[in-house]
């Protein structure tokens, strides 16, 4: 249900678009306007079918793994400063709490930068205006934590128990267990949420 809405959504804008032109509600010279609207909801569509696409590899466990060693903290770092300017907007700053410079874990690098995307880009969405997003490292017992937390609205309790509330954190849950690692999370409403997930350090 949560894929058919995300689906229904730029359908029914493109629908409305193209139904407004043929009859004349939009006129021929305010069309580009509405047709640059129709072709980023078509990119939107582009990318949840490659989403459904990813996770249906991950249910029928044909995800192959590229494991190598590299520095968590570094990772974070980079992943950080590619989301400047949507934080510009919004007056978010990052707070990078590591328990260590460098911290070396041993995964799949490309899909771990994945995961790290999808949980900052979500933090980044349901953080309040002038608001911060505390990113934490920690190593105990041989594994490394990482901890992506915003002070947002929360996701409401009985939301928090489905697998995530769209297909990016979805796909997040799916790459972190193909690993053999945990996620968790903790969120309030009107306080905020906290994603916690674990990796193997070298």
């Amino acid at each position: 249900s949560n894929v058919s809405h995300d689906f229904r959504s730029p359908l029914t804008s493109i629908r409305g678009y193209v139904d407004a032109m043929l009859d004349g509600t939009i006129p021929p010279e305010m069309q580009e306007k509405y047709l640059n609207i129709i072709l980023f909801e078509t990119e939107r569509l582009t990318k949840l079918t490659e989403s459904l696409l990813e996770l249906n590899k991950y249910e029928s466990r044909k995800v192959i793994l590229e494991m190598t060693d590299f520095d968590i903290n570094g990772m974070i770092q980079q992943i950080c400063e590619t989301f400047e300017g949507t934080c510009k907007e919004k007056h978010l700053s990052f707070e990078l709490l590591f328990s260590s410079e460098s911290l070396r874990v041993h995964a799949d690098m490309g899909k771990i930068q994945q995961v790290l995307y999808n949980l900052i880009d979500n933090a980044i969405k349901f953080s309040h205006f002038d608001s911060k997003i505390t990113i934490e490292t920690i190593s105990r017992n041989g594994k490394a934590y990482i901890s992506i937390k915003d002070y947002g609205m929360g996701i409401p309790k009985d939301c928090v128990t489905k697998r995530g509330t769209g297909l990016g954190l979805s796909i997040v849950k799916e790459i972190v267990e193909a690993h053999d690692e945990n996620i968790n999370v903790i969120s309030t409403e009107g306080v905020g949420t906290e994603f916690i997930f674990t990796l193997t350090l070298i």
